[in-house]
């Protein structure tokens, strides 16, 4: 039994196929098939069921399956250690980072980040909010930033909260939502939604849309455009938005979940080393937050 073997095993059971498995790990699909082969026979078990070209996992697959991904962390953090010790983890950082918290605020923390933090490169990249947690599994970004919707137990990305932010469901203060002393769910499914898209495949249902008709963008800020502009309503963040409550271009929709708080979270990958720039960066936002 080997790594190569175990990460063929772990791909294929969540892709559900070899020839995807193949595609996504760059390599011959043959050369994979014979992995699991390998694999079963030293196990003398059968790791899946197959199905045509679909392939799910055996009851000692599943049995398994937890351990394998634990091996793989387990070997990702081995060779994220070598690479600190020799210097190469402080070259650049990529990070993800939604819209949740004012640009201005960006703007100052990576300022500070370049200047405290010379021998480092960072990269700061805008992405959904559903996309964050995906991006640091696959490798993407080394760290993101941003309200967490999925809430799995993944245990390829570790959860940080930083702090609660309140999420607020608004419209243009001329939207008829924003005159009714009571707004029903009804009201908001036959009213245009500015609602938040990813491009991650896992589903999330705290992200589909509730309205009938809908503008999805990944952007919370074009959501707000749109809400401002085109007579939509859509859940925002308090700090992105509090300045339009304050001018009365924006109104609170009196609905049942019309406030709620989701998690500001930093998302790590399992068994990776936190960098002191990103120890920094969360104590940062942390302190945002608690301010707020």
């Amino acid at each position: 039994m080997n790594l190569s073997q175990i990460e063929a095993f772990c791909t294929v059971a969540d892709t559900g196929s070899v020839s995807e498995a193949a595609r996504h790990l760059d390599c011959n699909r043959t050369k994979l098939s014979m992995a699991i082969k390998a694999l079963e026979k030293e196990l003398t078990v059968a790791l899946f069921i197959r199905s045509g070209n679909q392939l799910t996992l055996s009851e000692a697959g599943k049995a398994i399956y937890r351990d394998s991904q634990n091996l793989l962390i387990t070997e990702a953090r081995i060779r994220q250690t070598c690479a600190q010790v020799s210097g190469e983890f402080s070259a650049e950082v990529w990070i993800a980072r939604d819209d949740s918290l004012p640009d201005d605020l960006w703007q100052e923390l990576s300022h500070k980040l370049n200047s405290d933090f010379p021998a480092t490169s960072f990269n700061i990249v805008l992405a959904s909010s559903g996309d964050l947690a995906n991006l640091v599994v696959t490798g993407q970004v080394d760290f993101a930033f941003g309200v967490d919707y999925e809430r799995t137990d993944d245990p390829h990305v570790t959860y940080q909260p930083l702090g609660k932010i309140r999420m607020m469901s608004v419209c243009g203060a001329e939207n008829p939502l924003s005159k009714m002393r009571r707004v029903s769910d009804s009201d908001l499914r036959n009213s245009m939604q500015a609602a938040m898209v990813y491009l991650n495949e896992k589903d999330n249902p705290e992200l589909k849309p509730l309205s009938l008709r809908h503008i999805g963008f990944s952007s919370f800020d074009y959501m707000l455009n749109s809400i401002l502009t085109e007579n939509a309503w859509g859940v925002l963040p308090e700090p992105l938005i509090r300045h339009h409550l304050r001018k009365q271009e924006l109104a609170v929709i009196k609905h049942t979940y019309g406030l709620t708080q989701e998690d500001y979270c930093m998302f790590t990958p399992s068994g990776r080393k936190e960098h002191p720039a990103m120890a920094w960066l969360a104590e940062q936002l942390n302190e945002y937050l608690f301010d707020f």
